[in-house]
């Protein structure tokens, strides 16, 4: 078991359950709120945390009151702060989400803090993961740098000028329907097999290395033996879908720093992400290795979880 950094973007999260699609020109009422963490390098970096790696932070995490609940956070867990970017002007980046629990789909609104340049040096140690949700391109490159052994993944969410700067230099690019279809013009729908081989194959040219595409309730695509392949998800009844894709994300680096055949990696992925979307909130809906378990077992699945 090696050592995973997470590098990119924390916020806190206020969610609230909604039993409908918001409508423009209405007014809400909102009772109940669930705060957690947010943000695909925190949410990560939780997991990671949470199932018992040796994991780091480097985000941007502000000295204000938001900012002291995520350190809190991340604490609990084991998280490592030591490597947060020093930007002491920064305000922490929060956002107010409503959920749909019809369906759990999610109406994300995020203000992000004003990110200043500041001096960093990543630390001499071992590292075996790189996770970057993009958000710190020039940071990633220099991780990549430092430590040129280890193997590094994109969370690729949405197409951006800096995720892409991110997707070209990884060793994995895990990336969303969102962005393939952003990136390609093409939808990912499984029924026309030869679009989704077409769309695949574009992304593929990217980083020309290793490339997975989450399709949210449709499972996912990977290359096995040459071979591109559809691995359906996991049936589940969604109340938040919230952070679903940051959760897939640090398992998928969990099970890389525990050197897991991808399969399983994926299969672990997969229902960390199913299991997720059943609760509302992001950090606070993430499994235990227990419940994981469980839920594979009640699946069929016969891996070793590391």
């Amino acid at each position: 078991m090696g050592h995973i950094i997470c590098i990119g973007q924390s916020a806190l999260d206020f969610t609230t359950a909604l039993s409908h699609p918001i409508i423009e020109n209405q007014k809400y009422r909102i009772t109940d709120i669930v705060e957690s963490g947010g943000g695909p390098a925190f949410n990560a970096s939780y997991l990671c945390g949470m199932w018992g790696a040796e994991v780091s932070l480097v985000s941007r995490i502000g000295e204000d009151e938001n900012g002291k609940k995520l350190r809190q956070m991340a604490e609990s867990v084991h998280v490592n702060l030591d490597m947060l970017i020093p930007d002491l002007e920064y305000k922490t980046a929060y956002s107010y989400i409503f959920t749909n629990t019809k369906n759990g789909s999610r109406t994300l609104f995020n203000f992000p803090g004003k990110a200043s340049n500041v001096n960093y040096a990543f630390p001499e140690k071992e590292v075996s993961v790189i996770l970057s949700d993009g958000h710190e391109p020039e940071m990633t490159a220099e991780a990549i740098k430092k430590y040129p052994h280890a193997i590094s993944i994109a969370d690729a969410g949405s197409y951006r000028e800096s995720t892409m700067q991110v997707a070209k230099m990884v060793d994995y690019l895990v990336c969303s329907e969102d962005f393939a279809r952003q990136y390609t013009g093409k939808d990912l729908v499984i029924d026309y097999w030869q679009q989704c081989v077409e769309v695949f194959e574009q992304i593929e040219k990217i980083n020309h290395k290793h490339v997975v595409i989450t399709l949210g309730e449709s499972g996912l695509l990977y290359r096995d033996h040459g071979n591109i392949v559809h691995f359906p998800a996991y049936r589940v009844k969604a109340i938040d879908t919230n952070g679903a894709g940051d959760i897939f994300h640090g398992a998928f680096a969990y099970g890389m720093s525990h050197q897991m055949p991808l399969i399983d990696i994926l299969k672990m992925s997969s229902m960390a992400s199913a299991i997720s979307v059943q609760y509302p909130g992001s950090q606070s809906a993430i499994p235990t290795l227990d419940m994981l378990g469980k839920g594979l077992l009640q699946a069929g699945e016969q891996i070793s979880i590391k």
